[in-house]
Parts: C-alpha cells; structure tokens; sequence
C-alpha cells in the first residue's frame, strides 16, 4: 500500500505560498508491479542529486548551483538545496533504478507482492 506523505508539501505551502515549489515538482504513475517518480530538475547535474531509502521512505535531494566562473549580468535562477521524501510501503529496495535525462529525473520502484502463507491444519485436541 502506497502512503504519500504531504506534511513536506503543506510546509512548503505555509513558507513559499500556494502552489510555490521551494523543491521540485513530482509526478507519481503506476506502472506493472510498482511505480515511477518523475522528478523536474532542470539545470541540475547527476553529481548533484543524492538518494536513499530507508524505513520504507524515498528521497530526493539535490543542489541547483551556478557557475561561479561566469561573469552573471542577470541571476534569476536560484540555487539553492531541494529535498523531497515520499513513504512507500513494501517495495523491492534492491529494485530501485534512477537515470536523470533532459532535467527530469525518473525513478523505477516494484512493489512485493504479499507473501502468500500456507494453509495450516489445526489439530483438535
């Protein structure tokens, strides 16, 4: 069972406004035996992305830099560190794959299928 966790996105909501990302936007779509996280992360480099799973919840953080070599006349693009966690229930840790291609990150998760028990024959005393 999936859980979503939006006490992240209610904070971000009650410091940066409505609807104003301090992170990134996630899509979540179901897919055969699990689901996939589509991360928008424009202007961030893989080097700069960092994941884990642990106690079932996923995250995401990452760094948005500028080039500090450049001469900037106009900075409107932010940098600045971006997190995001999402709780899953029983998935298959070792199953989790990650690629970053044209600023979006996307991320495979299977689900475990329950573990079916077998019936068991109770003896009358």
């Amino acid at each position: 069972m999936l859980i979503f966790n939006n006490v992240f996105d209610e904070l971000n909501d009650f410091f940066y406004g409505q609807g104003g990302y301090k992170s990134f936007p996630v899509d979540m779509v179901e897919i055969e035996n699990g689901f996939k996280v589509i991360a928008e992360m424009p202007g961030v480099q893989k080097e700069d992305v960092q994941m884990s799973f642990e106690d079932g919840v996923l995250t995401i953080e990452a760094d948005r830099k500028k080039d500090e070599n450049e001469k900037y006349l106009i900075n409107e693009r932010e940098t600045t560190h971006l997190k995001r966690s999402i709780s899953f229930g029983e998935i298959h840790e070792d199953s989790i794959q990650a690629k970053l291609e044209n600023g979006l990150l996307i991320v495979t998760i299977l689900t475990k299928k329950p573990e079916e028990k077998p019936k068991r024959k109770i003896i009358i005393e």
